[in-house]
C-alpha cells in the first residue's frame, strides 16, 4: 500500500496547486529522505506529533545533513542505500534547499493535519519553530561561478558543426535521425524554447500560411502515450518562424517523419525512428535528454551541454540586439516583449535570472570605463 500522509499532502498540497509532475517528483523525493532517515534512526515522526514530542535542534541539524547526501536507485518506496563513492556523497546546493522546503512544508502540513481541533497556541508555536528552523538550516545564496549563462560563441559554432546532418562530426549514424536532431537543436536555439515545450509540440501547431507556431499548454493530454508527459510550464504563445524553419520543419515532417511506420497516428511534431515497440511514437524524455548528452559527449568544448542552455543563449542575444539599437524600446517594453516571447507572467521578474549574464558583462564594462577614466598615476610617471 502506498503511504497515506505522504501521498494525501502530495496531491493536496503540490498537484492541486497545478504544479508541475517535475515539482511533485522532487516532492516524494525529498520526502522520502526524510522517512529513510525516520526509519534508520527509529523515529515515529506521527506518534511523536500526536504525542507533542516535536524536533529538537539537534535533530533538524540530523535531517539537514542527510539531505545534503545523495541517494542511489533502490526498489523500496523508503529504504534508499547511500552510495559509496564518497565523491558522489554529496548533492548540489539546489537539491539540498529544495528538499528542505519539501520536508518542512510537510512536517507542518502533517502536525496541522495529525492535531487537527486539537491543536493550541503552545503546539502551533512549536510547529512554526520546526518549520523556521529547517528553512534556517537551508543554504544561502549561490556562487557566482554557478550563475547560468548561456553557450559562448565558441561553442556554438561547434554545436554547428556537430548537428550538422551531413557534417563528419555527427555522433547519429541515420539521415532522418541527424535531420530530426538538428531541427530540435534549431528550435531550441532559435526560439529560446523549453525541452518539455520542444517535445509538445504538434504538426497541429504550426501555422504555414502565416509562418508561425504555437506553444500550447497540454497538460493531462490523454493521446499522449507517453508515461512521462513533456509538460509546457510557460504561457501559451505564438512565436513567428524564420524561412529557413519553416523550409526545415516542412522537409523533415514530409520527407522524414511521414515516413516512419506508425508516426501518422498521433500529432506529435517530433517520433521515434529507432525499430522496435516504440517506432513512431512521440520521443521521449529520456531520449531527448539521450540525444543532448550524445551531442555534448561529441566535443569537449560541448561538456556540461544542456538544451536549457540554449535557452540563456537565446535571453543573451535578445539583450544584445536591444543594446545595438539606437533608439531602443524602453526597459519596462522590453521586458514585456522578452516576457511573451518566452511565455512569462508580464511583470514576474523571471527575465533578470536569464539576462543575468548580459547584465554582468555590461557592468565589467562600466566599471572597466569608470577605473580608467578616474585612475591617477603616481607623479613623474607617463600614462
Amino acid at each position: 500500500m502506498p503511504l497515506f500522509y505522504p501521498n494525501l499532502f502530495v496531491t493536496t498540497q503540490v498537484r492541486n496547486r497545478s504544479l508541475s509532475v517535475a515539482s511533485m517528483d522532487a516532492a516524494c523525493a525529498a520526502i522520502n529522505v526524510f522517512l529513510t532517515h525516520c526509519s534508520q534512526c527509529g523515529i515515529d515522526q506521527e506518534g511523536r506529533i500526536r504525542d507533542r514530542r516535536f524536533l529538537s535542534p539537534a535533530e533538524l541539524d540530523a535531517i539537514r545533513d542527510v539531505c545534503q547526501k545523495r541517494f542511489g536507485k533502490h526498489g523500496s518506496a523508503v529504504v534508499v542505500p547511500l552510495r559509496h563513492n564518497k565523491a558522489k556523497q554529496r548533492v548540489q546546493t539546489g537539491s539540498e534547499y529544495v528538499r528542505l522546503t519539501h520536508v518542512a512544508n510537510y512536517l507542518r502540513w502533517l502536525s496541522h493535519t495529525l492535531l487537527g481541533s486539537t491543536l493550541d497556541e503552545s503546539a502551533a508555536r512549536q510547529i512554526e519553530l520546526v518549520h523556521r528552523g529547517l528553512t534556517s538550516r537551508r543554504p544561502i545564496g549561490r556562487r557566482c561561478a554557478d550563475v547560468k549563462m548561456g553557450p559562448t560563441s565558441e561553442q556554438v559554432a561547434t554545436l554547428r558543426e556537430v548537428v550538422d546532418p551531413e557534417g563528419e562530426r555527427s555522433p547519429f549514424r541515420h539521415t532522418s535521425v541527424r535531420i530530426r536532431n538538428a531541427l530540435m537543436m534549431d528550435l531550441l536555439f532559435y526560439l529560446g524554447i523549453r525541452g518539455g515545450e520542444l517535445l509538445s509540440l504538434c504538426t497541429t501547431d504550426i501555422d504555414w500560411g502565416r509562418c508561425q507556431i504555437v506553444i500550447a499548454r497540454r497538460p493531462d493530454e490523454r493521446t499522449d502515450p507517453r508515461q512521462r508527459q513533456p509538460l509546457v510550464k510557460t504561457l501559451d504563445r505564438r512565436i513567428p518562424l524564420s524561412d529557413m524553419l519553416v523550409a526545415r520543419l516542412h522537409t523533415y515532417i514530409v520527407k522524414h517523419r511521414n515516413k516512419v511506420p506508425g508516426a501518422r497516428r498521433h500529432v506529435f511534431l517530433f517520433v521515434t525512428h529507432k525499430s522496435g515497440a516504440t517506432l513512431g511514437d512521440p520521443l521521449s524524455i529520456s531520449s531527448y535528454q539521450k540525444m543532448i548528452r550524445s551531442v555534448a559527449a561529441a566535443s569537449p568544448e560541448l561538456k556540461g551541454l544542456h538544451g536549457h542552455l540554449l535557452r540563456h543563449g537565446w535571453n543573451e542575444r535578445f539583450s544584445e540586439y536591444m543594446d545595438r539599437q539606437e533608439a531602443p524600446p524602453s526597459p519596462e517594453q522590453q521586458e514585456a516583449m522578452r516576457s511573451y516571447a518566452q511565455g512569462w507572467k508580464e511583470g514576474s521578474g523571471t527575465s533578470a535570472t536569464y539576462n543575468r549574464r548580459f547584465v554582468e558583462r555590461k557592468a565589467h564594462e562600466t566599471q572597466l570605463q569608470l577605473q580608467n577614466e578616474t585612475v591617477r598615476l603616481p607623479k613623474g610617471i607617463d600614462k
